[in-house]
């Protein structure tokens, strides 16, 4: 089997500042947006990446670049909108660390995303979150989708689905599902599926996911149960690990690090048929990072693992 060297990770996804209040009254502001935060910490595990997002011009824009740049994320794809304000996410955590948020987004009337890059077998493009469902950028969406399809690349695609109401918009429905047929790797909570699929049967939800993409690496986070994954016939599980949480914002976030960074670690050849030595090396990785993660206040893993 001849590897594959990967090269460029592009993470494509919301740029914010989190201003999170913690369950006794601290607060505290950190770089957020699902794809920034997986950008970080895969660019704290020493992989090349290029976020593809969008931001104003004001002081918040300006501290998330220093920020991404501090962290050698490449800034190349990140559009900059003039006289704009940056979005904002408030995050309120209960008693077990969990958030629950209000977005202030600021968007200008007229949005555009970055020309794609001349894709290569030997890219990842990696996206989620609602951003991957906002209709006003559907466009820009399809054209970074097809442009990684025709070129070869691998696609990551992690819907998170956080309330079942997000898709009560069609339009945002069958941008999910077609993000869920481009994708070679999809990971989600089971909260997620069960949103999607109006359906809580592990069983069900993997159906679902195998008409749609049929020979899709399927990996299922279960909180406080591990997290099980799937590929043709075979299934895989892992248990948590045992964690103090004090903050599980970016958690999920830094379980799609942890498989992508793993992933290339492995310099797999074919990423469908992963070997099970493969799959397994993934799940623990992601585990990791998502458990380093809930160790802190940070969306992403410490500067040094």
């Amino acid at each position: 089997m001849i590897n594959k060297i990967y090269k460029m990770i592009y993470t494509l996804g919301e740029s914010l500042m989190d201003i999170i209040t913690t369950h006794d009254g601290l607060t505290i502001a950190k770089p957020g947006g699902s794809m920034l935060n997986v950008s970080v910490s895969l660019g704290r595990a020493g992989k090349e990446v290029s976020l593809i997002s969008e931001i104003g011009d004001d002081e918040t824009g300006s501290e998330l670049i220093g920020f991404l740049h501090e962290n050698a994320i490449s800034t190349d794809f990140v559009t900059i909108y003039e006289n704009n304000q940056t979005s904002k996410a408030l995050a309120l955590l209960d008693e077990n660390s969990k958030p629950s948020y209000t977005f202030q987004k600021a968007y200008p009337n007229t949005r555009w995303l970055a020309k794609p890059p001349a894709f290569t077998e030997n890219d990842i493009l990696v996206l989620g979150s609602m951003y991957s469902r906002d209709p006003e950028i559907e466009d820009d969406l399809d054209a970074y989708l097809t442009a990684a399809k025709r070129g070869g690349a691998l696609i990551v695609y992690d819907p998170n689905v956080r309330h079942n109401h997000q898709l009560k918009n069609e339009t945002s429905r069958e941008m999910l599902l077609k993000n869920l047929a481009f994708a070679h790797i999809i990971k989600g909570s089971d909260e997620d599926f069960s949103n999607i699929f109006n359906t809580d049967s592990i069983q069900k939800i993997k159906e679902e996911v195998f008409r749609i993409k049929q020979n899709a690496l399927l990996i299922i986070t279960l909180g406080a149960d591990g997290c099980i994954a799937f590929i043709n016939e075979r299934m895989f599980k892992k248990p948590a690990l045992k964690t103090h949480v004090i903050s599980t914002i970016g958690a999920g976030d830094a379980f799609t690090a942890g498989l992508v960074n793993a992933f290339i670690d492995l310099e797999a050849n074919d990423h469908l048929k992963l070997s099970d030595v493969g799959i397994e090396s993934m799940l623990a990785e992601a585990s990791q990072f998502s458990s380093l993660v809930c160790q802190s206040m940070d969306n992403y893993i410490p500067v040094r693992i």
